[in-house]
């Protein structure tokens, strides 16, 4: 429907706006959206019915009694949510994380839910600026930076050009993945990757680190897709962890060729998980970003090969050419 057909939103009462409320979260009930996306997703299914621009995470400002103006209905939404779902509301919308070493530690980044389109920057000089959540009449902007937790404004000021480039490029990556799984995760053994792939951020970051196990739940991640797209395609697929058996399956059946590159860091033994051998931090990060990509490739393939229209992941742009011309252009020799 055009924008301008849209009737104007005339809330008199208090009443009539429980009543928009209850009708809005009835909707979204149905639309089986979970409890701690109805907030924003409140916000977008009046602006989808009425001719209104809402703010999706409004100021935390006194409700005035009577007065139903769009800045004072942004706040009664979260209102009335945070009254009907309480603590519920406090649980995590976000679809996945990856982690970056950084300066000797290791930072995660998470990655967002996304209803719609969002442009996404990585900028040390709007660190921590506060930015609109939700577009009406243009894209919003999220600023990866603002995910990583516990990230500081004097760490983001004295971020390098390497640094802000390699942190852009791992949400980047995340992101796409995340994304991706998101979109047929309704397929069998898709929900349970995404486990792996959380997993193996979580033995990262624990303070007991377990390289090993978070290098298994990697491959398992990998491993997981192959079979979903192999099943997808009607074919049984083999009980075994050897990767390049599986790649090879999903090849013949018009997967992209997983590079061999990708298979060689990825494999493992179980006897990982027991540290036997013993696996770096560093081969632990590589097999997780490796993992990530594997799983974004599969789950696309998964999704085509069922007639979905997959979201798309534009390729980085970094000051004004895409990613891999810009790293082939300017990066260091390792």
């Amino acid at each position: 429907m055009d924008e301008k057909a849209l009737p104007k939103l005339n809330i008199t009462s208090e009443d009539e706006f429980n009543s928009l409320m209850e009708e809005v979260d009835a909707a979204l009930i149905a639309d089986n959206v979970p409890i701690v996306a109805r907030p924003i997703r409140a916000g977008l299914e009046i602006t989808k019915r009425y001719n209104i621009v809402l703010n999706a995470v409004p100021d935390k400002i006194p409700i005035e009694p009577g007065v139903f103006t769009p800045e004072q209905i942004s706040v009664r939404i979260h209102d009335w949510m945070e009254k009907r779902y309480g603590e519920r509301l406090k649980m995590s919308c976000d679809v996945g994380r990856t982690v970056i070493p950084l300066r000797g530690s290791i930072y995660v980044i998470n990655c967002p839910l996304i209803m719609g389109s969002v442009r996404f920057v990585c900028e040390p000089q709007t660190f921590g600026e506060k930015r609109e959540s939700i577009g009406i009449r243009k894209v919003p902007t999220c600023n990866a930076l603002d995910l990583i937790d516990g990230f500081t404004t004097e760490l983001a000021l004295s971020l390098t050009a390497e640094e802000v480039v390699k942190i852009g490029l791992a949400h980047s990556t995340a992101m796409a993945a995340y994304v991706s799984l998101d979109a047929v995760k309704d397929v069998k053994l898709v929900t349970e990757a995404i486990g792996d792939l959380l997993a193996a951020v979580n033995h990262l970051i624990d303070p007991r680190q377990q390289t090993g196990l978070s290098k298994w739940a990697s491959l398992q991640a990998a491993e997981k897709l192959f079979k979903a797209y192999i099943a997808t395609k009607g074919e049984a697929f083999k009980q075994t962890h050897d990767l390049s058996k599986l790649a090879s399956h999903a090849e013949r059946l018009g997967m992209t060729a997983t590079p061999q590159r990708y298979i060689d860091d990825l494999q493992c033994a179980a006897s990982v998980r027991y540290g036997a051998p013993p696996v770096a931090l560093q081969e632990a990060m590589l097999a997780h970003h490796i993992s990530l990509e594997i799983c974004d490739v599969a789950a696309k393939s998964i999704g085509l090969s069922k007639g979905r229209s997959m979201p798309s992941t534009p390729t980085p742009i970094i000051d004004g050419m895409p990613a891999d011309q810009f790293l082939e252009k300017y990066a260091t020799p390792p």
